[in-house]
């Protein structure tokens, strides 16, 4: 059965600028305007994917009873995130992990060429402890907490621990999606998941890791509603097929709600 296109609230992006964003290349810094905001980006095609999730899906879209929701947004990328966030509840109170040097440098500055207020940046990566952590940094979206090595370049980064957040705080709305960590993270949060309202977890995992995915679920299904979504279908004829050879071969959009 076809779906109907889903009307957006926001602007889609025009046939010129996903073309543009389709040939552009990725290693200067350039700017466009979209629903009245400046958005400084490298990456055109991550951009372009970012964009129809968030302002044309609007797959962060979430209810509050009030009009200044606290938000934490772990894994803020450049900030499009935030930017929808504010856009959704302008004036919400929002803390936005970046641990990606690069990234957390576009978010700053999307932050500030908007004029956005109650945005606190953290560069810092959310897990369990609040020690320092190697990272597999390339500016890009994959960058992630580095337990071997897949071609990048690692460095040192300050970890944050979620739990502790959690704990000291009643969170409206909370976007997880920090390229595998997520599982260790939330069965760190699990005690305190009763301060969150409203969660959003991306899975990211391999088809042996099966596991990982039913303790994910296990950790929410006692405080939350679950429904879940493909984030990307990244194996044609998995039978055949049946991994992708990188870093993950399963992600899925987790939206968890009471």
């Amino acid at each position: 059965m076809l779906r109907k296109k889903r009307q957006s609230r926001f602007a889609r992006l025009s046939w010129l600028q996903e073309k543009i964003l389709k040939h552009e290349e990725d290693q200067s810094i350039k700017t466009i305007r979209l629903n009245d905001q400046q958005i400084s980006y490298k990456r055109p095609y991550e951009l372009r994917h970012t964009y129809q999730e968030l302002f044309e899906e609007e797959i962060y879209r979430f209810k509050s009873t009030k009009p200044d929701p606290f938000v934490i947004d772990c894994g803020s990328n450049i900030g499009l995130s935030v930017l929808y966030l504010k856009k959704l509840y302008p004036v919400a109170t929002i803390l936005a992990y970046e641990p990606d040097a690069d990234n957390f440098q576009l978010l700053q500055k999307n932050v500030a060429q908007n004029n956005l207020t109650g945005v606190e940046c953290r560069q810092k990566a959310v897990w369990i402890h609040n020690d320092t952590l190697t990272f597999a940094s390339d500016g890009s979206q994959g960058s992630k907490i580095a337990e071997k090595d897949y071609g990048r370049k690692s460095v040192k980064v300050q970890a944050e621990r979620l739990a502790d957040v959690l704990k000291a705080n009643k969170v409206d709305f909370l976007k997880i999606d920090i390229e595998g960590a997520e599982v260790d993270v939330m069965a760190d949060c699990e005690p305190y998941l009763a301060n969150v309202n409203q969660l959003f977890v991306e899975y990211h995992g391999k088809v042996e890791e099966s596991e990982k995915l039913a303790r994910l679920l296990q950790i929410v299904k006692g405080t939350y509603k679950v429904y879940i979504k493909m984030a990307a279908d990244s194996l044609e004829s998995p039978f055949v097929n049946q991994s992708t050879g990188g870093a993950f071969d399963v992600q899925l959009n987790i939206f968890c709600y009471r």
